[in-house]
């Protein structure tokens, strides 16, 4: 305690450090909740301080924290930019390595880009090692990119995130064991039919599949397991079948297809919101939403949409209790 001006005869205490004095238990949840770089900066401060922040379980790493002021102007900016990258994938590198803490919770990590065959995600495999339990990615990377076989196989992971903003085509392993896995998102990128056979063979638990701007070759999505499906700002140019027994929450938000889409086997389903875009097809879909509490089918302006084919197959929807219908081309009789 450092001694400060007297006051009324009495010396007082200033500068008090009562943030170091604090326990791990607290210093760490504390630590968590800023960057990794900030976390790592505060081993500057004192002794006490020093490898606090190797215990964190929540990594967060953005690559624009290493840029540089020309960078951000445009100076220089294709060089500028492979330094910021070289820099943060060694801090990458180094923290993964210099971790006191042998299981991670979560790691949380930005790319701008990754525009230069020096840099990869390599470092994601070594990240899946750790047995977190989320990893979420977003990154512009390059058109096809291998990823790291231990993301694939990580035991304990439980949500995955991949947002892959440069749409990329992504090689993936033989096989796919993620028996912990419960929510996968994925967006911009191109997902077949063996993909997703992949997926859903390998994660036998999955419960929730969110795909954002993707560009489906994928024909037959069938899944015994899944609960939540979203599917929004996707397109396809054939049909598709969705096929979900245990499906509970159908989510299709502008999803352009230039051919018909089949739902099946949607006995759970109790919430169904679907906007299609630039469609003008027949709609197959009414006999396998029969089920649904709540129910919203919408078109878009550019979309001329009719459900006259299906209304023959229609059963009653004795469960409904919400219906919006908007831009849909309807007979009077409907």
């Amino acid at each position: 305690m450092k001694e400060g001006t007297k006051r009324g005869g009495e010396k007082v205490g200033i500068g008090i450090d009562r943030i170091s004095s604090l326990p791990d238990d607290i210093l760490i949840p504390i630590l968590s909740l800023l960057s990794t770089k900030e976390a790592v900066q505060t081993c500057i401060l004192s002794k006490r301080w020093s490898n606090v922040w190797a215990y964190v379980p929540v990594l967060k790493v953005a690559e624009y924290e290493f840029r540089t002021s020309k960078s951000n102007l445009g100076v220089y900016r294709d060089q500028s930019q492979i330094e910021c990258m070289d820099k943060f994938v060694r801090f990458v590198n180094g923290v993964l390595q210099n971790r006191k803490s042998l299981h991670l919770d979560t790691f949380n990590s930005f790319c701008s880009s990754i525009n230069n065959q020096n840099h990869s995600l390599e470092w994601l495999g070594r990240v899946a090692a750790l047995m977190p339990k989320v990893i979420v990615f977003y990154g512009n990377i390059p058109e096809r990119l291998d990823l790291a076989e231990s993301l694939f196989s990580c035991a304990s992971l439980q949500k995955l995130k991949l947002d892959f903003s440069g749409f990329a085509k992504i090689t993936i392993p033989e096989s796919i064991y993620l028996p912990s896995l419960k929510v996968l998102e994925l967006a911009h990128i191109e997902l077949s039919d063996d993909l997703v056979k992949k997926l859903f063979s390998g994660c036998p638990t999955l419960e929730s599949l969110v795909l954002c701007s993707c560009a489906l070759t994928v024909c037959d999505l069938t899944s015994d397991v899944l609960k939540m499906l979203s599917i929004g700002y996707c397109w396809k140019n054939d049909k598709m079948r969705i096929s979900c027994p245990g499906l509970v929450s159908l989510s299709i938000d502008y999803f352009s297809i230039k051919e018909e889409i089949l739902l099946q086997n949607m006995a759970s389903l109790a919430t169904a919101d679907i906007i299609l875009h630039n469609y003008s097809h027949d709609l197959s879909i009414l006999s396998g939403l029969s089920n649904a509490t709540t129910l919203k089918l919408h078109g878009s302006l550019n979309s001329i949409v009719r459900l006259v084919k299906d209304i023959p197959n229609c059963r009653t929807f004795n469960n409904l209790k919400v219906l919006e219908l908007g831009n849909w081309r309807m007979g009077y009789d409907y």
